[in-house]
């Protein structure tokens, strides 16, 4: 049975401002009212146009893990001054997407509006409607170790490719047909990231 040691272990986040590339905005901008974190996108839909927002592309290949970076290295154990080799380390990363659909709170005027639209994800994805609905994917771990680790030498990260794809449209007006639909999306990849050393 393979034993570690795990001296650094951590949480973070992947978005639009930790690594995530924005391919393409449609008609998403980001967000400047109460949410400028430059990973909360906002989304402005009114009668009669535009009522479609078009596509919120981002993806992410072998993005800077937060805390551990990328690269197997050797570690020297501070309690028993042994040196474990690049070749026994381990970097593990088990993450989720978390996309949050809201209304903007800072410009709310759309009673009685319904949604449609998509969320996808290279993890899975659902529809949108007729409410703004939140996307939360099931864990994936990817990992990357050297050879003299239990299995051999594996990278499942390096070459994966992180994507969100996001779509939204006003599917119905309100008693009125006026009305403006302020919405904001904020697309993560919510992730808790290992290094450690294998000891025997």
């Amino acid at each position: 049975m393979p034993q570690f040691i795990t001296p650094y272990a951590g949480t973070a986040e992947l978005s639009a401002s930790t690594g995530l590339s924005v391919i393409d905005q449609g008609l998403w901008k980001f967000s400047q009212s109460g949410y400028n974190d430059r990973a909360t996108f906002g989304l402005s839909l009114g009668h009669p146009n535009p009522l479609s927002g078009g596509t919120l592309s981002l993806q992410a290949t072998n993005w800077t893990i937060a805390g551990v970076g990328n690269t197997l290295t050797a570690y020297t154990d501070p309690d028993t001054g042994i040196t474990y080799p690049s070749t026994k380390c381990q970097i593990t990363v088990t993450g989720r997407w978390n996309v949050v659909r809201q209304q903007n709170s800072n410009s709310f005027n759309s009673q009685g509006i319904t949604y449609g639209g998509n969320t996808d994800t290279d993890q899975d994805g659902r529809s949108q409607g007729p409410s703004l609905l939140t996307f939360i994917s099931q864990e994936v771990t990817y990992v990357i170790q050297g050879s003299g680790v239990d299995g051999g030498a594996i990278d499942t990260f390096t070459n994966h490719l992180f994507y969100v794809t996001c779509t939204e449209t006003a599917t119905s007006d309100n008693s009125n047909k006026e009305f403006q639909s302020n919405t904001i999306i904020r697309p993560t990849w919510n992730y808790t990231y290992t290094k450690s050393w294998q000891t025997n």
